[in-house]
């Protein structure tokens, strides 16, 4: 048995957030279809540049403080840093008010503003939270955010906002539930120690992790940003019904992935730091989990990938059925994200954030090309997103195998493993539609 098997409190912390991650993404995922068929592909467009901007901002207002929380040894050092983060969160917010409304409208201004307050106060009470051992919170906190969200967005649909508002409104309500839900242990934390926060010591906080607003920050700023290439470029070069059908599959593939992904890696964050801590090795407990991840998600993916439209079609209306070829394309993509992503948050760990930050600077790079060759040079929608998520597979596929490097583990045998995967299940399952002929 793997050792990562045999940790039962990692696997019971994995247990709940992977349970939790389930039911807040079983909701949307079944409220889709009938989402799909009250708004258009245009909604979905705007709402996904909505997300898009929001996230990029949300990114920017913590510093990406909230991942320090969980490494110090001492809770009030842990609490200091935690205000800061808080502190910085809500000047950028201000900052936010007053500088927007010059370069849009004032509506649109403050809804961007209210979306990233919203996000940054979710992950740092989401992170306060995995310092805590709480991951039952954590949890509950994804799946309030994701039921009150949809059940806002459906009601919407039926009865008040039939446009991307009603998909933004719901958004920015269940990102507030949420962090309602985390937030309250932190809250009386902080009312039991107020002795312990102070403004020297917030400063000395600030300066101890000064890393990840000045490397960590901008890594994860390039890497949503290189994220959102896409829906940035189809907004601006084509419309909002290409983008909407590009972020459906997104939002019914990659966003479950994404959390499920996040919560593994909030856990991993976690194990990894106590094993540093104790002075043990990492290589083998990343290794274990890629292979783990690789596995739970190349079965799925590869049916996407060679049967998106038809899925789609079904399953989401026949004005859906491009998002499925959309899906299929990104499917390898969505796959190689799914496995490296948890495992990436090792850089945090060894405090290695200049290398995530010039990796995600190539993977900006690379992206923008992509849509520059597809969109700007060829006009053509599909052959930019064909380049998107190839280029994407091929990093990612790269990016896995050096994380292994970094944290101790064998890279060839994590080559040797991976590309055997591929060839031998999702080649296959994707050259199966051919010789079937459907």
């Amino acid at each position: 048995m793997s050792g990562v098997l045999k940790d039962k409190v990692f696997i019971g912390n994995v247990g709940k957030l992977f349970g939790s991650s389930f039911i807040a993404q079983l909701i949307p995922f079944g409220v889709l279809p009938v989402l799909t068929r009250i708004y258009s592909p245009e909604d979905f467009g705007f709402w996904a540049y909505f997300l898009s901007i929001s996230g990029i901002f949300s990114i920017l207002m913590t510093g990406n403080y909230e991942f320090a929380i969980v490494l110090p040894k001492d809770d009030d050092e842990a609490l200091n840093v935690t205000a800061g983060a808080l502190l910085i969160t809500v000047m950028f917010f201000i900052a936010g008010l007053i500088i927007f409304p010059f370069f849009t409208g004032i509506t649109f201004a403050l809804w961007i503003c209210v979306m990233g307050l919203s996000m940054a106060l979710f992950r740092i009470s989401s992170y306060w939270n995995n310092r805590c051992n709480r991951f039952g919170k954590i949890g509950t906190g994804n799946i309030s955010r994701s039921f009150s969200a949809s059940a806002v967005q459906l009601f919407n649909g039926f009865y008040f906002f039939k446009n991307y508002s009603g998909l933004a409104s719901g958004s920015v309500i269940g990102y507030m539930t949420g962090t309602a839900v985390q937030s309250a242990g932190l809250a009386g934390k902080f009312a039991s120690a107020k002795g312990a926060v102070s403004r020297k010591r917030i400063l000395s906080s600030a300066s101890r992790y000064k890393k990840f607003p000045k490397y960590f920050m901008p890594a994860e700023f390039l890497n949503f940003v290189s994220t959102s290439v896409p829906v940035l470029f189809l907004t601006n070069l084509f419309d909002a019904a290409v983008t909407g059908l590009y972020s459906v599959p997104h939002k019914f593939i990659n966003t479950p992935l994404t959390m499920l992904g996040s919560s593994i890696s909030q856990a991993y964050f976690k194990k990894t730091n106590d094993l540093k801590n104790a002075g043990h090795d990492l290589g083998y407990t990343t290794a274990d989990i890629y292979k783990k991840l690789l596995m739970l998600g190349i079965v799925p993916l590869s049916i996407i990938a060679g049967y998106g439209d038809i899925i789609f079609g079904f399953l989401l209306g026949p004005q859906w059925k491009m998002s499925g070829v959309y899906a299929a394309l990104l499917a390898p993509w969505m796959l190689m994200v799914f496995v490296a992503s948890p495992i990436s948050i090792v850089f945090a760990t060894l405090e290695k954030q200049e290398i995530s930050l010039k990796l995600n600077a190539l993977l900006l790079s690379v992206r923008v090309l992509s849509f520059v060759i597809g969109g700007i040079v060829f006009r053509n929608a599909l052959l930019a997103v064909f380049l998107f998520g190839a280029s994407g597979f091929v990093y990612w596929l790269y990016f896995s195998f050096y994380v292994i490097k970094v944290s101790g583990g064998s890279r060839k045998d994590i080559v040797l493993f991976s590309v055997s995967r591929l060839i031998f299940i999702m080649l296959p399952v994707i050259l199966s539609r051919s010789l079937l002929n459907v």
